[in-house]
């Protein structure tokens, strides 16, 4: 394996695989979010079409929550590849995390100011950040770690829950709620955000996505605890070199699938229903329990059943186009949000708010192979995608070749 800078590293195909399946899940929740499908989680409370209902339900059964999360156990795996590139070289590691950290935050920033508000690289930074100061932690101290910021969350959660339906056995508990579930359920139907972007220009859409992301900073940092565990999990794995020994962890693997799948999908069913039995504000509280510990489980479940099928059958041609996606991650997460921000606001085509969830979902599945095709093209030619180019050249802090 030839270790230089401008020499492209040997590939982990399934990791490669397993980020552009991740992409392709983070694809649907962004392309609903971002063309404000009428429905899209968690806006369960508006009146739609049966089946348009049926679809949301299920991509918050199957999809919400869990690529994102997956995409964050890749991550630290990747993490745990560059201590070790840079252990092999004699590198000093922390100067060369430091600089990638900061131009994934570079890139984030970039993100929200120039095309949408829903960014997760800043979090990514920001908790990669935190993560260098656990790249030397035992297994032990790192399992406790995952189960303390999974956990305490989840509780946190379940009791808030509980509290929101005990609370309303009062008079003045259930009155008060009301108004809080009548509340919530019209800042769910306003769409005054997406009409002022509908409205005004690229340039003058800045502001506003400046706006929102601020509004929206709460939630996006809390789901730190959540990133930060799959970080860690993914630390261990690549540390452990627990991925380049799959064919020894079948048995393992095969666990993990069958616990995380059942689990997870037990959890989810009882938060779906509960979006149909429970007053706004509870449901709402039971949604954020997918974040916190659904999502996590369901996330190790898909990524076992994955890695076994590939392990199965590695030549299959959708585990290439995954690969091909996957291998420029950045450059299609960004380019995916370019695409989706064009369709949706005035500076482009103004789709945002016309479309129903089928309809988005046929613009998802249109894109998707069209980035296989064009990184596939790509590649041809160049080690990198260009993004990928741009982030490994600020990690090194010189210009690194891009061609073969």
């Amino acid at each position: 394996m030839n270790h230089q800078k401008g020499v492209a590293p040997e590939r982990i195909q399934v990791l490669d695989a397993l980020r552009g399946f991740a992409l392709a899940g983070i694809l649907i929740i962004n392309a609903m979010s971002i063309l404000a499908v009428n429905g899209s989680t968690p806006a369960f409370t508006v009146n739609i079409p049966v089946l348009d209902r049926l679809l949301q339900d299920l991509i918050l059964f199957f999809v919400e929550s869990k690529f994102f999360t997956l995409f964050s156990l890749l991550f630290g795996i990747g993490f745990a590849i560059q201590i070790q590139s840079a252990e092999r070289q004699g590198n000093a590691f922390l100067p060369r995390i430091s600089r990638r950290m900061a131009g994934l935050l570079l890139f984030g920033l970039a993100h929200i100011l120039v095309l949408w508000d829903g960014d997760i690289l800043v979090i990514y930074a920001i908790t990669g950040a935190i993560l260098i100061a656990f790249r030397k932690t035992i297994f032990t101290r790192i399992r406790i770690w995952v189960i303390a910021l999974l956990g305490a969350p989840a509780l946190l959660v379940a009791a808030v829950f509980s509290y929101t339906l005990l609370a309303r056995l009062s008079v003045s508990g259930a009155t008060s709620f009301r108004e809080s579930d009548q509340s919530l359920a019209s800042s769910f139907a306003d769409t005054t955000s997406t009409q002022n972007l509908l409205h005004n220009s690229f340039t003058g859409g800045i502001a506003d996505r400046i706006h929102t992301y601020l509004n929206l900073s709460p939630l996006l940092l809390s789901r730190i605890p959540t990133v930060l565990a799959m970080f860690l999990i993914g630390l261990y794995l690549g540390r452990s070199d627990f991925i380049r020994n799959l064919p020894d962890k079948v048995v393992l693997l095969k666990r993990i699938r069958f616990w995380g799948l059942s689990a997870g999908f037990i959890l989810m069913f009882i938060i779906v229903v509960g979006t149909k039995v429970f007053p706004t504000v509870s449901a709402l509280v039971g949604i954020i329990e997918d974040q916190y510990l659904a999502g996590p489980i369901l996330c190790l479940g898909y990524a076992a059943a994955f890695s076994l099928t590939f392990m199965k059958r590695p030549h299959l041609l959708i585990f290439q186009f995954f690969a091909r996606v996957g291998q420029m991650a950045l450059t299609n997460y960004l380019s995916q949000s370019l695409v989706l921000t064009f369709l949706s606001y005035g500076w482009g085509l103004g789709l945002a708010l016309r479309l129903n969830g089928f309809q988005v979902l046929a613009i998802c599945l249109t894109l998707y192979p069209t980035q296989v095709a064009l990184s596939s093209l790509w590649l041809r030619n160049f080690r990198y995608g260009p993004l990928e180019w741009v982030w490994r050249c600020i990690t090194y802090w010189e210009i690194l070749p891009l061609k073969y």
